[in-house]
């Protein structure tokens, strides 16, 4: 059995697990997501004085911009390191047949050049 067989094979038994236990898995990052999101929206509120859940919700969204640009090079890293690119479209819950559309930067090698918002993200890390 190949290797994207094989992970193939287990990317549907997690997909087959109850949702209860799925979320097992990321649960503690999450809580740990949803703390940070608190304590930074703690800043934007104060900085421009704005109210506590509309500071938690641009917070939030700033993050969920940067994880899905993290998905996408999680994705390009991958396909690099051998995944099928339809392992790769199940892996991030989105049909093979879509793999194309849900990634297009893994069918152009130019796109695969440009910066991603996590590459701005991490270069204030350095």
């Amino acid at each position: 059995m190949s290797e994207n067989t094989e992970i193939r094979s287990a990317l549907e038994l997690l997909a087959a697990e109850p949702l209860t236990e799925q979320i097992d898995y990321y649960r503690k990052p999450f809580m740990v997501l949803w703390a940070a999101i608190q304590e930074a929206a703690s800043d934007v509120a104060e900085d421009y004085d704005l109210p506590a859940d509309m500071a938690q919700l641009w917070v939030a969204e700033q993050m969920r911009q940067v994880a899905d640009s993290l998905v996408d090079r999680l994705a390009e890293k991958a396909v690099a390191h051998g995944a099928s690119k339809s392992n790769v479209a199940r892996a991030a819950g989105a049909s093979p047949a879509n793999a194309a559309r849900r990634f297009p930067r893994l069918g152009d090698d130019a796109a695969s050049q440009t910066r991603l918002l996590i590459d701005d993200v991490l270069d204030t890390l350095e």
